[in-house]
């Protein structure tokens, strides 16, 4: 199951909702992250300080099994995360420290690349059959009712990586367009509606996230080949910009995230050996630095959580 790569990711052969309250905010604090590695041998969730200090390993899959993707609840208090530990891949609830683990979705096929809701009561997600045509966005509440199918695509096609606004008005999510091997990043209103790209094809544009003030959508391009940039656009598709210049084939700034203030942002890097590592910049792209070591193991896929309420 290890999916470090950053070309596309093919879908793979004790929480009550009263934990958030409705009309909730995010936290402004920054606080600690939760990424993948496999410095433990395989991929597993780990947790660490903002500096990339002092990591802890949050899951322990058994067997040959591994736990990827993750996000923070706005509260900070549980982190949701996708696993194929019951031999295909469901979406878990866990508390910040690792436990308390409870399984979400039960759907058979691919269950991941789950996100919170701005309100905290809600996860996205995205899903695929076993076999046939095709994946779709889906929401269901974090104790595991009231699944619901946001896209209905029904042409050969893999949307994945929603992630809600801030403000509520919109859901991010990457797509391949029909028998095509680029990716564009689309928006629709939470019940589905609205749907419509903000970038062009060419630019092959995936792993969106929101800005804490909702002005902006990061992504990473060059999606599908073995090199990327991070940029920032608009929810309105203008005002594009550049971050980041890796230059080389093989290498890659990909999967970035704001911090819940707004000034940092986390990324992937991939450099000449290979193996992914974490970087923070300023969200101008000003003073970059790497914050985990690759003779650790990789890691990538950072989430910036808020420090707990």
């Amino acid at each position: 199951m290890k999916r470090w790569i950053v070309g596309l990711l093919l879908p793979m052969a004790l929480l009550g909702s009263s934990a958030f309250p409705a009309g909730a905010h995010p936290l402004v604090r920054n606080g600690p992250l939760v990424f993948a590695s496999d410095r433990s041998g395989k991929l597993e969730i780990w947790r660490s300080g903002a500096a990339g200090k002092h990591a802890t390993q949050l899951t322990h899959t058994p067997g040959r099994f591994e736990s990827i993707f993750s996000d923070w609840s706005p509260d900070g208090h549980w982190i949701a995360f996708d696993s194929d530990r019951r031999g295909t891949v469901q979406i878990f609830l866990m508390d910040a420290t690792g436990g308390q683990v409870r399984q979400v979705t039960h759907g058979g096929g691919f269950n991941g690349d789950p996100t919170f809701t701005p309100d905290g009561t809600h996860l996205l997600f995205e899903r695929a059959p076993s076999s046939g045509c095709c994946s779709n966005i889906y929401s269901i509440r974090v104790d595991g009712t009231r699944l619901q199918q946001l896209t209905h695509f029904t042409a050969e096609t893999f949307p994945g990586e929603p992630e809600q606004s801030p403000d509520g008005r919109w859901i991010a999510f990457m797509r391949t367009r029909p028998g095509g091997d680029t990716v564009a990043i689309w928006l629709m209103h939470p019940d589905g509606s609205g749907l419509h790209a903000i970038t062009r094809q060419s630019l092959d544009a995936g792993h969106p996230s929101w800005s804490p003030d909702a002005s902006r959508i990061i992504f990473n391009d060059k999606f599908t080949q073995p090199v990327g940039d991070i940029f920032t656009i608009r929810p309105d598709g203008t005002g594009l910009h550049r971050l980041t210049n890796v230059a080389g084939r093989g290498l890659a700034d990909y999967r970035p995230d704001y911090s819940p203030d707004g000034t940092r942002i986390v990324f992937s890097h991939i450099g000449p050996a290979g193996v992914p590592s974490l970087w923070v910049m300023n969200r101008d792209g000003s003073i970059k630095h790497r914050i985990t070591d690759p003779r650790d193991g990789g890691a990538f896929a950072a989430r910036w959580g808020p420090a707990a309420s």
